[in-house]
């Protein structure tokens, strides 16, 4: 059975929210999302233009969310409904078409809770973002970041095991740390003309694999020392090249580069690399 839930500026009954206009004017919501019936959740969340900042916090509802906009250059909408087990949380924030405002406000405060397993799938265009995901139950996990700035973060280790990251980061300049606390079994990383910082520190406690495929730009990946790494490339092209810093690290056949203990490990890192006309560096902290 298929139910709907709905908020307009905390009064609930099925959820569609959308801005009135209000020229000249910031306005401030605060919207809580309640999880019903539902047991697990899947949340999308599309953010378009602005300041977008995401934590976790130990709370009842499925999110909490806390926006001061623009009303003559921004709209929002949110849609909650269950099905069977699941709350599908879906909010997305637009730029009005006609608008030809410049510099005008648009901050979200999206704090999701850590009680429910949920899937996660983040859409973040030209927007400062501080994304904070720790301690959040994760599945799986997808982002598709444009023309963003910012940092996101796994502060806290997953207590779930995360089935799969999907990363694809167009022209930005974006830091991830802590990946090792997403306690992942794959990731998928593409970035285009960006500029990236992966950091894998954390708590890894099981073998996991990544394929990190860089087009463009430049990708800098931290490693943990002592972890067990294999390391595959395509080699070093014309437009492309690949570095190892402060790690012993041999090359055990063409392009295929391990560290000393990854035989007898049993917990393994295993990166697939391939290069466009870009750069890679590897460092190990």
């Amino acid at each position: 059975m298929k139910q709907y839930i709905s908020i307009h500026t905390g009064i609930c009954a099925l959820l569609l929210l959308t801005a009135p206009l209000m020229a000249g004017e910031t306005e401030t919501a605060t919207e809580k999302i309640d999880i019903q019936d539902a047991e697990r959740l899947a949340v999308v969340c599309d953010f378009g233009a602005g300041d977008l900042i995401i934590t976790t916090a130990d709370i009842p509802e499925a999110a909490i969310l806390e926006v001061t906009y623009d009303p003559r250059r921004f709209d929002y909408d949110i849609e909650f409904y269950t099905r069977g087990e699941v709350g599908h949380l879906i909010m997305e924030s637009s730029t009005r078409k006609s608008s030809r405002l410049r510099n005008a406000d648009n901050e979200w405060r999206l704090t999701l809770s850590t009680r429910y397993p949920l899937e996660l799938e983040l859409d973040i265009g030209a927007c400062d973002a501080e994304i904070d995901l720790g301690g959040l139950p994760l599945t799986r996990l997808s982002l598709d970041v444009g023309a963003a700035s910012g940092e996101i973060d796994f502060s806290k280790p997953n207590p779930r095991r995360l089935k799969e990251i999907k990363m694809d980061i167009g022209a930005s300049s974006v830091e991830v740390t802590n990946l090792g606390n997403a306690n992942f079994e794959f990731l998928s990383f593409s970035g285009g003309a960006a500029s990236t910082s992966l950091d894998f520190l954390g708590a890894i406690k099981s073998s996991c694999e990544a394929s990190l495929d860089i087009g463009l730009g430049s990708a800098k990946f931290i490693l943990p020392e002592g972890l067990a790494v294999r390391i595959r490339t395509d080699g070093d092209g014309w437009f492309s090249n690949v570095d190892f810093h402060n790690r012993d690290i041999e090359e055990v056949r063409d392009d295929v580069y391990e560290t000393p203990d990854f035989d007898d490990a049993d917990i393994r890192l295993t990166i697939d690399l391939d290069i466009g006309m870009g750069s890679a560096d590897f460092y190990w902290e």
